[in-house]
């Protein structure tokens, strides 16, 4: 918009002339807007305009007018391409194309909550190998019902337990009696602990004990375990959750599609090229407006469901004091504070707590967070008390199809030796990664840190102990005064 501007470039003995000449005579770099909808924005929105106003400063945005340019082309391609697809709609379970961009998205995201609900399943289930419950001796059942007896884990094989399975016909091999090697995520539930178990060569005491084990009532072998078991490993819920993603996946009218393999995936398929290029042309004929209306419409919607926002429009008391909270993940944090996850009395572990929202990446050749845990006790305490607080909100926003980052333990680890004292050199070998990296966690988390402290007005403890943080991880070699 401007036609006129000014340049100081002052002399000194590192100036390249011929650089100075080529810029001034070149023509000027593109703008494109990088405008994107988040939380804080949307908090720092409502706290000044009302959404209709909001809607109309989206209107007039430079990431509307850079599109008004693009939609003709993109029509008369849009119109094209759903004129190729009309020939494969009596095919098509959906029956229409309106259908088609509403269920094949939704089956995408089931898919992918599947694979993570198994996932779940799968190592809560080897988490419980861990302790008490499969030690020698240890009854237990398969999904189908199956009694074994466990002999031992696997350190070979982690998740893996070796156990022999207490039905007839028992069988032996090599005179010895045949185990077999049970996953950790296939046990349904835990029986009794076998005090003594026959020797692996002794085939009548085995016959023996499969027959005891057939003699018995459920509730006898179960015995005591089976409270022990549900204190411990929750598995009720994470097979729950299976079941309510198979059923919802089931309902969808891809399962009975006669093009589920063309749609779902190929890419070879002529359909499949099609419906690229149509959903593609589809987001696109999507003006940016649109695009952000909806986006902000989103996150407004779920910030009035968390009681940030009323009807209105109007932020709630926790709303004011959230939108200073100008960060990534302002809701996570902001949930912290509400269920007092975060320590107002002490700065260092404030410090560690806060750093695990500065980072989405794991670090090269990072230890298990599971492993740190054990070595740092005094943290994995109010470490995992604030993921317990946070899980509801997480499983919320993920559920509103939004992305929430992992929160590894590790930076709490490092931040927290940081804030202690600890040295450079040995902080280095503890978090095992590059002095930037490692320097630019410590900054972010002071970064946040500020954003804490600027609640004074409404959580005063917490801003004080806040600012205290920034002075204990603020200092050489990370800053140099």
């Amino acid at each position: 918009m401007d036609e006129i501007g000014f340049v100081l470039v002052p002399p000194g003995p590192y100036q390249d002339p011929q650089l100075i000449h080529d810029l001034l005579n070149s023509p000027p770099d593109p703008i494109k807007s990088q405008i994107r909808i988040n939380f804080s924005m949307v908090l720092n929105l409502l706290l000044s305009y009302q959404p209709e106003e909001i809607r109309m400063i989206f209107a007039s945005c430079l990431a509307t007018y850079q599109n008004l340019s693009q939609e003709s082309s993109i029509t008369r391609e849009l119109d094209a391409v759903q004129q190729e697809l009309s020939q494969w709609l009596p095919e098509m379970a959906c029956g229409s194309l309106d259908l088609l961009a509403t269920v094949r998205p939704q089956y995408a995201l089931l898919k992918e909550k599947l694979r993570k609900a198994q996932k779940s399943l799968k190592q809560r289930a080897a988490q419980m190998s861990v302790g008490r419950l499969l030690t020698p001796g240890r009854l237990f059942f398969s999904q189908r019902g199956t009694p074994y007896v466990a002999l031992r884990e696997l350190e070979s094989d982690f998740g893996v337990v070796e156990a022999v399975r207490l039905q007839p016909p028992i069988r032996f091999r090599e005179g010895r009696v045949r185990t077999r090697r049970v996953r950790v995520h296939r046990i349904r539930e835990f029986g009794i602990l076998l005090r003594t178990l026959p020797a692996s060569t002794d085939r009548e005491g085995w016959y023996a004990l499969v027959s005891r084990i057939a003699g018995e009532t459920s509730a006898a072998l179960i015995g005591s375990a089976a409270d022990e078991a549900k204190e411990t490993t929750p598995l009720e819920l994470d097979t729950e959750q299976l079941g309510t993603l198979t059923r919802q996946k089931a309902e969808l009218p891809c399962n009975v599609c006669a093009l589920f393999g063309a749609c779902q995936k190929s890419e070879r398929h002529p359909l499949a090229r099609l419906l690229q290029r149509y959903f593609h042309d589809l987001n696109e004929m999507r003006t940016v407006q649109d695009q952000l209306w909806r986006s902000f419409l989103h996150h407004y919607h779920v910030l009035q469901e968390e009681g940030y926002a009323d009807n209105a429009g109007h932020l709630t008391r926790d709303g004011q004091w959230a939108s200073k909270l100008r960060l990534d993940q302002p809701l996570l944090i902001s949930e912290g504070i509400r269920r007092g996850a975060f320590p107002d009395d002490h700065p260092a572990l404030l410090a560690a707590l806060v750093a695990t929202f500065v980072t989405d990446r794991d670090r090269p050749g990072e230890v298990a967070d599971r492993s740190l845990a054990y070595q740092h006790p005094e943290l994995a305490g109010a470490f995992f008390k604030l993921l317990e607080g946070l899980r509801p909100l997480r499983e919320r926003l993920e559920a509103s199809g939004f992305s929430v980052p992992p929160l590894p333990f590790w930076p709490t680890v490092v931040a927290y030796h940081w804030a202690q004292g600890e040295d450079w050199d040995a902080l280095r070998n503890i978090a095992g990664m590059d002095e930037g990296d490692l320097a630019m966690v410590i900054l972010r988390t002071a970064d946040h840190l500020r954003q804490i402290e600027s609640l004074s007005g409404t959580h005063p403890r917490l801003a004080n102990s806040a600012r205290k943080g920034i002075g204990l991880i603020l200092r050489e070699p990370v800053l140099v005064v």
